[in-house]
């Protein structure tokens, strides 16, 4: 039986197989498993040729998987999850000491977590972090992150959580913005234009929960990039939402809207599983998710 030809098939040409027929592309396929664009490309024409069949249609547009390529990326995909069910058994039975972890956080809490955690780092025992700032949800399960800290509860019930407090949110104009307005106009959402998330619309739904509505005509710009926000409230565009402790900072913005329309956020601390049978890796959730709690409490963000 461990003569048959699927025990000398190349793991790694399934690893690539899998990452391209689930992102469909090579170039995203390439980058999910850290390989290079003609990496990939030489992956796939390599298992093709030890299939003896093509498993994707050339296109104007890409590769699409053909209808064998689909079956075999059934077969492929309970591969990879047993491959990873096999790595994380083999981590449970090592349970190494780690002194290095990789974070996933959002571009909202990047600014601010690094100074959460160091005034509760423990210098007799350092920890050292990667931070991988991206507002796309990492897989933990695939192992993208260690830890991620996110602002909805995990649905994967494999995942480790912990809800570690709220992040306070403001509105904020420039002054010079504020000024064209009374101070009785603040609360004329109308009258106002507003900066606002592409994919993650806070001000929308805080308006909406209190009440208030805002005309999509309102939204002069919009982007998921808090960098672009804040340039775009200094510049005058209008109204954007933003963390508490990030609006106090700048000198040149006011806060509007005091007593409505704002949304604050929840923050959840989230591991992958193998947390549960590592020693280092639990004492590390642990510790993360007091420094957190404490220092988010810290800001009247509980």
């Amino acid at each position: 039986m461990l003569g048959h030809p699927a025990f000398n098939l190349d793991w790694n040409l399934v690893r690539t197989f899998v990452a391209v027929a689930h992102a469909g592309s090579l170039a995203a396929g390439a980058k999910h498993v850290g390989i290079t664009h003609p990496t990939a490309a030489r992956h796939i024409q390599t298992l093709e040729e030890k299939l003896g069949f093509n498993l994707f249609s050339r296109t104007s547009q890409g590769l699409k998987l053909n209808d064998v390529g689909k079956q075999v990326a059934d077969a492929a995909q309970d591969m990879h999850a047993s491959a990873l069910a096999f790595q994380a058994s083999t981590e449970r039975v090592r349970a190494k000491p780690v002194d290095r972890v990789r974070i996933g956080v959002s571009e909202i809490l990047a600014e601010l977590l690094p100074v959460l955690l160091l005034k509760s780092a423990d210098a007799s025992e350092p920890l050292a972090i990667d931070m991988v700032v991206s507002n796309n949800l990492l897989n933990l399960l695939n192992r993208d992150a260690d830890f991620a800290v996110r602002h909805v509860r995990p649905e994967q019930q494999e995942l480790v959580c912990k809800r570690v407090g709220l992040l306070a949110m403001g509105a904020y104009a420039s002054r010079e913005y504020a000024s064209k307005f009374d101070a009785e106009k603040f609360s004329d959402f109308a009258s106002h234009q507003f900066i606002e998330g592409l994919t993650r619309d806070y001000l929308t739904r805080g308006a909406a929960k209190q009440g208030l509505g805002i005309d999509d005509k309102q939204i002069m710009f919009r982007t998921d990039s808090v960098a672009s926000q804040r340039a775009a409230i200094s510049a005058g565009w209008g109204v954007g939402v933003l963390p508490v402790w990030m609006g106090q900072r700048e000198e040149d913005w006011v806060s509007v809207f005091p007593d409505g329309g704002v949304i604050d956020m929840d923050v959840w601390l989230v591991a992958r599983p193998e947390v549960r049978d590592n020693d280092t890796l639990k004492s590390a959730f642990s510790a993360l998710g007091q420094a957190l709690e404490d220092n988010l409490a810290s800001l009247g963000c509980n």
